[in-house]
């Protein structure tokens, strides 16, 4: 979706260059005065049909050609598994009879993983963002909400992240766009209090980075997931050390966390390392983000959509890069 700001003197005259820009397919998001109180500014979004696939579709490669389950091996290799997951996955896939790649992975992956995406009807549950600091928590806390918000679902945003630098800045210029209050909770029973206001509205909780080797930083977690009553959803960024990922994900599992949103998918080739998180700590795979860019909002992923981001594009050489030069 694009999602953009429109000022002029009048709302009528607002409304006319977004239908000028955008069409007649725009939605209104949000019409309030400007800052001055001169003038009237109109939030719009334009849905684009197929743009969060096209967006997967553009990071994934080319389909495979040749042995089925042996390219299944030569995807894992690529990606850097842990050697116990990569063999199950291998033999996982022997038992497949397609023959196609694609649909050999993508059985293997809907064999041993999960996949419950966040989209549709609200839980009735506030959902928290939870995971190490830099993953991409409040982006996603935003891309959520805009997401929400062009549903006409009303949500509602609460941010713990009091101390960073900038942490409250950067998620309240978003929530000014869309029109919803920004609420900030600096302690578990502020938190509380915010959620019982908001009761009954989609409610997206943006926290603080949280050291998972830090029992201090667990706890304190943990008592804001209880403060809030809600499902607290790990952000983990791809393109890190596989190990490291499924060490972080098994911490953040002992406060609840269930399933995984992914990130920086378009700055990462190999993404084991989200494989071995989902694994080692039986989270499901609810969604993933292309990118930062709030208005390109978030993908749903499954187990073909997965397998097409696994499959590297068709090359001369059906050796993984730097596992042949590792051999050597």
């Amino acid at each position: 979706m694009r999602l953009k700001t429109y000022s002029a003197a009048t709302t009528a005259e607002a409304m006319e260059l977004v239908r000028r820009e955008l069409g007649e397919d725009a939605i209104i998001v949000s019409t309030h005065p400007d800052a001055d109180g001169q003038g009237a500014r109109v939030t719009a979004a334009l849905e684009e049909p197929d743009t969060e696939d096209t967006a997967l579709t553009g990071l994934a490669g080319d389909d495979q050609t040749g042995s089925p389950d042996a390219d299944v091996g030569w995807t894992l290799a690529f990606h850097g598994l842990p050697g116990p997951l990569a063999q199950r996955l291998e033999r996982a896939a022997a038992l497949m009879t397609d023959e196609d790649t694609v649909l050999t992975l993508a059985s293997t992956l809907d064999a041993v993983f999960s996949f419950a995406p966040l989209a549709g009807p609200a839980s009735g549950r506030p959902v928290l963002l939870v995971g190490p600091p830099g993953t991409g928590k409040t982006i996603i806390t935003a891309k959520l909400a805009a997401r929400s918000a062009l549903a006409d679902e009303q949500p509602a945003l609460i941010t713990t992240d009091t101390r960073r630098a900038g942490g409250i800045e950067q998620l309240d210029a978003f929530a000014q766009i869309l029109g919803i209050e920004l609420m900030t909770a600096a302690s578990p029973v502020e938190l509380a209090k915010a959620t019982r206001s908001v009761a009954g509205r989609p409610t997206f909780i943006d926290t603080a980075g949280t050291n998972p080797y830090s029992d201090a930083d667990l706890e304190a977690l943990g008592a804001l997931v209880r403060a809030a009553d809600g499902e607290p959803v790990l952000v983990m960024a791809a393109g890190v050390d596989a190990l490291e990922a499924a060490e972080t994900a098994v911490r953040f599992a002992a406060v609840g966390v269930r399933r995984m949103i992914a990130t920086r998918l378009d700055a990462a080739r190999r993404l084991g390392s989200l494989l071995a998180a989902a694994d080692a700590a039986q989270l499901s795979f609810a969604e993933v983000s292309v990118d930062p860019h709030v208005g390109h909002g978030l993908s749903p992923i499954n187990p073909v959509s997965l397998a097409r981001l696994l499959l590297p594009g068709t090359s001369t050489s059906r050796t993984p890069p730097h596992v042949s030069e590792a051999a050597q």
